[in-house]
Formats: C-alpha cells, structure tokens, sequence
C-alpha cells in the first residue's frame, strides 16, 4: 500500500511537471516566432525607407543571421557562413517560419520577400534563441528540489496510511483470535461509524450477532428438546420399572401402566413429527415445481369439516370472499389453518367454543383472520409465543402440546414472505391475521 501510495503522488507530480514544461515550451515558440516576425517587419521598413542602412550594423544589432537575395536566385548579401539547406527559392512570395526545437536552444527561421528601393527581393533570416533553456537552468533545480520533496512526503504519508490501515486490521484480527479462544460475545471496537473500515466492522459485528442469536437458538432449542423428551421417557422407565418389580402380577396396575405408557408414547411421537415439521419448514425451499394455485374456500371447509367430525363442541361460521387463490404449496395452506384453528380449540374454556374465519382481499393482499373466544393471551407474551417451545401455560391446564406448532406457522408464513400480526384480549378471545402478497 506505501509502495501504491509512492506511485500514484510521485506518477501525479510528474506528470503535473511534464504538463507545465510542455505548456511553457508552447508559449516559447510562440513568443520566438512572434518575435522573428515582428524583427522582419522592422527591417523590412528600415531597408525599404533608407538605401543607404549598413546590414551589417543592423543585423549585428538585432543578434540575427541573414541572406538576402533576388528574384533570380542571385545573393545579395549573406552574413551566414553557407548557404542554409532548407531555403526554398521556389516559394520566395509566402512567409513561413520553421521552428527547430531542442533543449539547449531554438532555431527560428523566417523566408519571406522585401523590397529594397522599390526591386521585390527575398530575406532569410535564422535566430538562434535559448529562453526556453534559460527558463529550464532557472527552474530544474527547483523541480528537482520539489519531486525530492514529494518523494519524501508520499513515503511518510504511505507509511502512516499504512500502518493505520494494519492497526485496524490487526484489531479485527485480534478479536477473531478473541472469538476463537473465548467465544462468540466479544466484538470490534467501533470509534468512527462514517470510517469505511470501521463499517466493515459494523457488518463483521452484525454477523456475529446474527451467529450469537442463532448458536443460542439451537442451544435452548437443544436444551428444550432434551426436557421435553426427558419428561414422558421418565414417566415411561418409572412404569416399567414399577411394572418389572411387582406391577406385572396386579392386572388392574398393569392396564395402568400400559395406558400411560401409550399415551406417553403418543406424546413423543407427536413431539417428534413437531420437531421434524418445524426443521422442514426453516429449511425448505419454495420451488416453481411445488407450487399450484390454490383455492382458499376449498381448503377452508375441508379443514372445518375434518374439526368438526372430532369437535363437537365447536361453532365454525366464515366469511370468506368467491374465487380467492393463493399460489402456494396446498398442504401448507392447510397446515397453518390446523395449527391456528387447533390452539383456538385448546385455549378456550367456554362451554360454546367460536371460531370465526375471514378471507378477503384487501389492497391486492390476501388476509386470513381466525378469531375465537378463548382465553386470550397476555400482551406480553404475544411477541413470544411463536418461539420454539414456548407456551403460555406452562401449568397445561388447557393442554399438552410443546409449544412447536406456531413456531411451525411462522416458518411457513416466512416462506411465502407473508406477515403475522395476533391480537388478543384476556378473557375475550384472540384474533389471527395471516397476510400474503
């Protein structure tokens, strides 16, 4: 990075000083031929006004090199030891000035006609000039001083962005090593959020944050699980236990036993069909080969009609709006309209159980409302309770289930980028509102 940052000033420097070197050289030759022009004008007036001026003295005057000739190519007077190689006695009449450049000095050439006392004749005229290496001998030495300059500063600020940039990097390595060996709560001091670096941070910190949540996740869900599975697998080793001992000859204990056992069996059957459930549904992908346009009343009276075979305590009344379709997976639709629809049943303590279902479109959105008259869920707990294993009543006086089937419905909804929104008083019932695009 030093080496980069070198490059790149010393790179702008240098071409900076190219450009200006190049831009006075312009403006030299400029002035040189400007200046050649302007001596050939005066001295075309000087020769032409007054037949008796010395060319001598006058171009000696003038630090200039001439020839003079006629039309017939014949030499009137030369001060230039040969004649010049490029002198064009073809085109005598048109003015052309031929600029030779080099570092040490400047060749100005000018050919254009004069009269002299009235007869047309020709004038070659070569300046030799140096004011462009006049201004190079005034000024390298303060280019030089300044390229040095820079070298150095670029080499100093290439360092400093250098070593600043690794401290930050060394920090972010020194809390992965930190990480590694203490674990995943330590993180990247911030000190500048608008500092790109520090924002790399941020995200790194994000991350591991989202990597927190998501490693305690798995932990309490792997703690919940084991104390969920520990529970009926207790009660089943105590029966047989009890059984092996001397339950075996009691036949009244032994159909006890037997029939706890069973329903225990069942308990972990169920938790177990959850538990695979609800890692299908984090885990499932919604491909175009698994979806199919759904018809909502369809699905909607075939669940009711399965729950009011077993329920007969249950009053079903629906709303739900001619010709609605949702492309989705069918048994997802009816998997979350069970899950709902069986806490309604389960958290309800009236002797006339209601569940009202409402579908409708509202602004080109699918809403799914089931609302009963349980025992409604506290305020608090309504951010809660689709988290795995949580319940409400942790008593189960109103049931037996493990807290699995709304995490399951939320996975669902997710997976179709949907919304859940519960609204629920205590004593009054709750009202489910499901919400697809």
């Amino acid at each position: 990075m030093s080496i980069l940052t070198f490059l790149a000033i010393v790179s702008i420097i240098v071409i900076m000083m190219i450009a200006q070197l190049a831009v006075v050289r312009v403006w030299t030759v400029k002035y040189e031929k400007d200046d050649i022009e302007a001596k050939y004008k005066e001295i075309s007036m000087l020769i032409n006004t007054n037949s008796n001026i010395s060319y001598d003295n006058l171009f000696d005057t003038m630090d200039l090199d001439v020839m003079i000739y006629n039309q017939n190519k014949e030499i009137i007077y030369n001060s230039m030891s040969e004649i010049p190689s490029d002198l064009e006695f073809d085109n005598p009449y048109r003015i052309k000035s031929k600029i030779l450049l080099n570092f040490k000095y400047d060749n100005v050439i000018l050919n254009a006609p004069v009269t002299i006392n009235g007869v047309k004749n020709n004038i070659y005229i070569f300046n030799k000039t140096d004011v462009f290496k006049d201004y190079l001998e005034a000024t390298l030495h303060i280019m030089i001083f300044v390229v040095l300059l820079v070298i150095i500063i670029s080499i100093l600020a290439g360092m400093y962005i250098s070593k600043k940039f690794v401290n930050k990097l060394k920090k972010l390595r020194d809390t992965m090593e930190e990480i590694k060996e203490k674990g995943i709560s330590n993180r990247v001091e911030i000190h500048d959020e608008k500092d790109d670096f520090d924002k790399v941070n941020i995200v790194f910190n994000s991350m591991m944050d989202e990597l927190e949540n998501s490693f305690n996740a798995q932990k309490q869900f792997v703690n919940d699980a084991s104390h969920e599975l520990r529970t009926p697998l207790t009660i089943i080793n105590g029966h047989l236990k009890m059984l092996d001992r001397w339950g075996k000859n009691d036949k009244g204990t032994l159909d006890k036993s037997i029939k706890v056992s069973l329903n225990e069996v069942e308990r972990l059957t169920k938790l177990v069909n959850d538990l695979l459930q609800l890692s299908k549904a984090e885990n499932e992908l919604v491909g175009n080969s698994n979806l199919e346009e759904v018809n909502i009343k369809n699905v909607v009276n075939e669940v009711i009609y399965d729950f009011e075979i077993i329920n007969k305590d249950v009053k079903f009344t629906y709303d739900i709006e001619d010709n609605l379709k949702l492309y989705m997976m069918r048994e997802h639709l009816k998997q979350l309209l069970i899950i709902f629809i069986d806490n309604a049943i389960k958290y309800c303590d009236k002797e006339e159980k209601k569940i009202h279902i409402s579908i409708f479109n509202h602004n080109n959105n699918i809403k799914i409302c089931i609302r009963d008259n349980g025992i409604g869920i506290p305020e608090e707990d309504i951010p809660k309770i689709t988290d795995k294993f949580y319940r409400v009543d942790e008593s189960r006086k109103y049931n037996n289930s493990f807290g699995i089937g709304l995490s399951i419905a939320a996975q669902i909804i997710k997976l179709y980028k949907g919304s859940l929104n519960i609204e629920s008083k205590i004593d009054e019932g709750t009202n489910v509102i499901i919400a697809f695009k």
